[in-house]
């Protein structure tokens, strides 16, 4: 388990503050109660003064006093001390003369220790003594013994007070529960502030971890605020200045791959186009040669044919090779027709041209055709204006190549529909079919020039790749993607008039 800034340093902080407090109320209960033993001692020790030569009055040289009034009236002199358990006389030679009962604050309390005890060496010192004794059941006694002297300054006797330490003890009880209170109040008011001062610490830098987790999760716009000029709010700066340097150096860094993305995209336009314009430029070269090699002799072969077929009879069985050879030289005709009109570089006359109009043109010259006359064939015009600045002719070519096309694929059947309307700036002009439609691998292959999905010998390659020359030359687009009706969708994008 991972413990925390605030714990540990609540932990310690209370730990140390625990150790301080425990020694210092140690050092003052010490100090304390040897204050009160002090006090005791010159309270007892004034006490005994007071007291023996008020006792030896009042024993008049008789041990016991004779009368019993008498033993009544030092009792109860003497107890005005309400720490004081016993007293006794001892002769000069260690002789117990009298031993009084203990006290009645101080009931069963065991003193026949005392009684036996050798105090001779305490008598031959002939000078105040004091001892403490603690006895068994833990209570305390400070014994006192007091010599009297005659009037020759030899001593006589000597009284031996036993003095309880209860009332000391008491306080330094009554100390101690204070002391014990005072510290756990004291440390439980240094903890509280310990731990407002940790959570005044830690809450900061609470905050720099959480910032420091939002940048790894990429929020470069994470802040955090800054409280104080102290080390904390330093280290709050420098994490926002981090953070503004990643956050500028990100977008720098964006800005530059949008921008080498942009410079790829156009270098790969670029490239495409420059290949489209070399395999242009070799159609080109190809359309020349097959123009002055191949369509002088091939018309040559038409025009004999076609004599002769005017020259045989309706029932002669050569009629169909010479229609065959008739057939055949018409194709090539068109394929060299095709790749002279795709290597032109038609001139282009650009005006403002009405894509509705030009839509409903265009459909209504195809409908009467053998190709159309079966077909469901539907246009949807936009409801606004729908115009582009463009060449109306090649616009024209487009649109036919693209119904033809879609016609073809049909084989004279299904459904056809054209839709004009407006994208993001851009008239686009959608045709659908529910042909057989284009594989995802030859959608973009259509668009290059001799390739072609329909059966050897019904196409040249030709009619896609010049309907992108020409859009491409009107600064537009054309697609090719999967149509709702199921077969192919061919879109032409070409930029609104202002």
């Amino acid at each position: 388990m991972r413990t925390g800034l605030a714990k540990k340093l609540l932990f310690y902080t209370g730990g140390i503050l625990a150790l301080l407090l425990l020694l210092t109320f140690m050092l003052l209960e010490r100090n304390q109660a040897e204050a009160w033993e002090d006090y005791l001692f010159s309270q007892s020790l004034s006490f005994s003064r007071l007291a023996t030569p008020e006792l030896l009055k009042r024993f008049r040289g008789s041990f016991p006093p004779d009368e019993p009034a008498d033993i009544a009236d030092m009792h109860e002199f003497l107890g005005l001390n309400r720490d004081l358990v016993q007293f006794s006389l001892v002769s000069a030679t260690g002789r117990r003369l009298y031993v009084s009962n203990a006290f009645e604050d101080f009931p069963g309390l065991d003193l026949h220790l005392f009684d036996q005890d050798d105090i001779s060496a305490r008598l031959a010192a002939e000078r105040t003594t004091m001892l403490t004794h603690k006895l068994a059941e833990g209570r305390r006694l400070l014994d006192l013994l007091e010599p009297a002297f005659g009037p020759t300054g030899q001593q006589v006797v000597s009284v031996r007070y036993l003095i309880s330490y209860d009332s000391i003890d008491a306080r330094l009880l009554e100390a101690r529960s204070y002391f014990v209170m005072i510290a756990i109040a004291a440390l439980l008011g240094c903890l509280l502030m310990v731990s407002l001062v940790a959570r005044r610490i830690t809450r900061p830098i609470a905050n720099l971890t959480d910032g420091a987790h939002s940048l790894t999760r990429g929020e470069l716009g994470t802040r955090i605020e800054v409280q104080g000029r102290d080390e904390i709010g330093t280290l709050a700066q420098a994490f926002n200045n981090m953070a503004e340097s990643l956050a500028a150096n990100r977008a720098e860094l964006t800005r530059k791959n949008d921008a080498l993305s942009t410079a790829n995209e156009e270098m790969q336009t670029m490239q495409a186009q420059l290949l489209r314009s070399e395999r242009l430029a070799a159609i080109g070269q190809l359309a020349a040669g097959v123009s002055h090699e191949i369509d002088n002799p091939v018309g040559i072969i038409l025009g004999h044919a076609e004599l002769l077929l005017e020259d045989l009879e309706v029932e002669d069985p050569l009629r169909e090779d010479v229609a065959a050879i008739i057939d055949e030289c018409r194709r090539c005709k068109r394929i060299t027709g095709g790749l002279l009109g795709f290597a032109r570089s038609p001139d282009s006359y650009r005006e403002r041209v009405d894509l509705n109009q030009l839509a409903e043109e265009v459909v209504s010259s195809l409908r009467p055709q053998k190709l159309f006359k079966d077909l469901d064939l539907k246009i949807a015009g936009a409801r606004e204006d729908l115009s582009v600045t463009a060449d109306a002719d090649q616009l024209r070519q487009v649109m036919i190549n693209l119904l033809l096309n879609a016609a073809q694929a049909l084989q004279g059947r299904g459904r056809l529909e054209v839709t004009l309307s407006r994208v993001s700036g851009s008239a686009r002009i959608q045709v659908d079919d529910s042909g057989p439609g284009i594989s995802l691998e030859d959608q973009e292959r259509v668009f290059q020039p001799f390739f072609s999905t329909k059966a050897q010998g019904e196409g040249t390659g030709l009619g896609l790749p010049l309907c992108r020359k020409l859009v491409e030359g009107q600064e537009g687009e054309i697609s090719i993607q999967k149509s709702h009706l199921g077969g192919a969708c061919l879109t032409v994008l070409l930029p609104l008039s202002e």
